[in-house]
């Protein structure tokens, strides 16, 4: 594995601080608040990391060979 080419986790994790404000913006706009604001945070924030390790594998076997890419025409479609 190339590890210039997939972020670590470390890196992940540096940037949890950047979403978690980002959550709580988010669940106050909806109107939480007190206990049902935390819960709500605390699920979004095991959501997010979920998410993220989905990414991360993907991104792995992606780089191993094990998984193809989409190419920028599947994400964008024709021009």
């Amino acid at each position: 594995m190339r590890h210039d080419m997939v972020m670590d986790r470390k890196t992940i994790d540096d940037r949890d601080d950047n979403f978690t404000m980002e959550i709580l913006k988010d669940l106050v706009a909806q109107g939480y608040s007190g206990d049902e604001l935390l819960e709500k945070f605390a699920e979004q924030r095991i959501n997010i990391r979920k998410a993220v390790d989905i990414l991360i594998n993907e991104a792995d076997e992606i780089v191993a060979g094990k998984r193809v890419s989409a190419s920028t025409q599947d994400i964008f479609g024709e021009e």
